[in-house]
């Protein structure tokens, strides 16, 4: 029996060889096993070192955004409070320069006022004046040209009037470009100052108007001392005074022309004593002035009188040659 059931043990065992294969094939794919095995340590430890080192760098990376967050906040609670102190102290220097300028805006329109007010008192009295004068010149043109043009110039009365008139008018005018002057800057910036909306100002501004509105309304006059005197032929002290030269010279030839005819023997004194008219009278133009121009006749009468005795003079010499 014993006998029997070994040799079915030995039936039922593989052979030999097929069991060393099969150990052989356990054992490589044993090695191939711990191959991977530490390739896959290895690469794992890798992994961890590459990833140990990321986070070294991200904890540095964090320890600085923490210091540069740090420095953030200090610097921003720095500009918090700059802004701040800023704000506050352009509030309190808006309002000094407020209340600077409402200080400095009741000096100039107290100034305005009172200049305003002095020359409204100034124009009017002026305005008056000029409205005088010009009745008054009025009155003197419709008067007798020969007595005004009798008197001498420092008593002309037509001339000191216009004079006057003049003085005030310019005296106005001025007044005026002041006030509108003061009128421009006054209003430059309307609306931005409720001061400069000030009823006395306004008043004053609209009393001046009126009076501007008064003096325009004033025909200005022809003044004679901004008239050119007329020149020509027209003018009968320049004709009179033509004529008195004209005769003189005629009057001087004549003597010449004696005097020739009792010394006939003598050439050289004749060249002398023949003159030509024309020149003579251009002699006496110059010496006497263009005849064209208007004189006095008081001049008249002393140029008449000096010519009267220049011809006595030529008249006394004549016979003694």
């Amino acid at each position: 029996m014993s006998m029997f059931s070994c040799t079915l043990d030995n039936d039922k065992s593989p052979p030999m060889p097929v069991v060393n294969i099969s150990l052989a094939a356990a054992n490589v794919r044993l090695h191939n096993m711990r191959e991977e095995r530490s390739q896959f340590d290895e690469a794992s430890n890798q992994i961890v070192t590459h990833l140990k080192t990321k986070e070294d760098e991200l904890l540095k990376t964090i320890a600085s955004s923490k210091v540069e967050a740090d420095v953030l906040n200090t610097w921003i609670n720095f500009l918090e409070d700059t802004w701040v102190l800023q704000c506050s102290y352009a509030d309190i220097k808006e309002k000094q320069v407020d209340d600077e300028l409402e200080e400095h805006e009741d000096y100039f329109v107290h100034l305005a006022i009172g200049l305003l007010s002095s020359y409204k008192k100034e124009l009017e009295p002026s305005i008056s004046r000029i409205g005088k004068f010009v009745e008054n010149l009025k009155s003197l043109s419709q008067g007798s040209e020969t007595e005004v043009a009798a008197d001498t110039e420092d008593l002309n009365p037509r001339k000191s009037l216009e004079q006057q008139y003049r003085d005030h008018e310019a005296k106005i005018i001025t007044t005026f470009s002041v006030v509108d002057n003061m009128k421009e800057q006054f209003y430059a910036q309307q609306g931005k100052i409720s001061r400069k909306n000030d009823p006395r100002v306004k008043g004053l501004f609209d009393d001046l108007e009126k009076l501007r509105a008064e003096f325009e309304s004033i025909e200005r006059p022809i003044l004679e001392i901004e008239t050119p005197t007329p020149r020509g032929p027209e003018s009968p002290s320049g004709a009179k005074l033509q004529g008195s030269l004209s005769q003189s010279t005629v009057q001087v030839t004549e003597t010449q022309n004696a005097v020739t005819d009792e010394h006939p023997k003598s050439p050289a004194v004749k060249t002398e004593q023949v003159l030509d008219p024309e020149a003579e009278l251009a002699k006496l133009e110059s010496e006497f002035g263009n005849v064209s121009r208007d004189y006095s006749a008081e001049e008249i009468g002393d140029w008449e009188f000096d010519e009267l005795e220049r011809e006595l003079r030529s008249g006394d010499t004549a016979p003694s040659k």
